[in-house]
């Protein structure tokens, strides 16, 4: 015995059908996510990294995503992190073109650095003042001495001399021996002068330098880029999140 024609089977098998042909003939630009590329035209390119949408940390200099707006955390060494968003466009090359600022951390560094090495140079320069001061009195010490020895024995002829002509040229030998010594008693002051400012700077620089040390760079934007990535855990992970500067493209 023979089995009728089942429309309800017949209903059920072209709908089955219908699907299957949408699926195929749509699903691909359906439910394909259009994605866009990204250039990362960012000053500074050396260790410069950035987290995508708070969750994907990403150091290349081209990445793609997909079309919409998405939030950037930008960082790299001595530099502040900078949030900006950028609005990605299907099956297009956008430029993301941005200088990342130096941190405040940085730029203290960088002042105290040249303070110190200001310091270190005046530590090493000062001595020579004294040095100086002292080879130049040493000089006028031997200039002043055969100075007054030599104005001693102009005199003592004088006084010894009966010839008139001896008396006029030991006169004029007087005179001009008189002026050397003048000229070699101010070299001998002002090299005791230097000498002894030369000891005063030292011992001024020395006093104000005393507690320098060298300083040393604590990159506290890295800490807070640090905790803007995901951090894995037991029971699924948790955000660590920190204080960015917001800043526009």
């Amino acid at each position: 015995m023979s089995k009728g024609f089942d429309p309800t089977f017949m209903a059920v098998g072209l709908q089955w059908l219908f699907a299957a042909l949408v699926s195929i003939s749509f699903g691909p630009s359906t439910f394909a996510q259009k994605t866009g590329t990204l250039r990362m035209l960012i000053d500074p390119a050396t260790g410069l990294e950035f987290v995508v949408d708070h969750k994907y940390r990403m150091q290349q200099r081209e990445v793609k995503l997909g079309e919409g707006l998405h939030h950037f955390s930008v960082w790299a060494p001595e530099r502040r992190v900078v949030d900006t968003t950028v609005f990605v466009i299907a099956d297009r090359t956008s430029d993301l073109v941005m200088r990342l600022p130096f941190s405040v951390e940085y730029q203290q560094y960088r002042s105290d650095l040249g303070r110190y090495e200001d310091g270190k140079l005046m530590r090493q320069l000062s001595p020579l003042v004294l040095v100086g001061g002292l080879v130049w009195t040493g000089l006028s010490v031997g200039s002043y001495g055969k100075a007054k020895d030599q104005l001693d024995e102009d005199r003592t002829a004088y006084d010894a001399s009966v010839d008139p002509a001896s008396i006029n040229r030991l006169k004029i030998d007087i005179d001009q021996h008189n002026a050397d010594f003048r000229k070699a008693r101010t070299s001998l002051f002002a090299g005791t002068a230097l000498s002894v400012v030369g000891a005063g700077v030292i011992t001024y620089v020395w006093h104000k330098t005393k507690q320098h040390r060298k300083p040393t760079f604590e990159d506290k934007e890295k800490v807070i880029f640090e905790g803007l990535s995901w951090m894995p855990g037991q029971h699924g992970g948790a955000w660590c999140a920190g204080v960015t500067i917001p800043l526009q493209r």
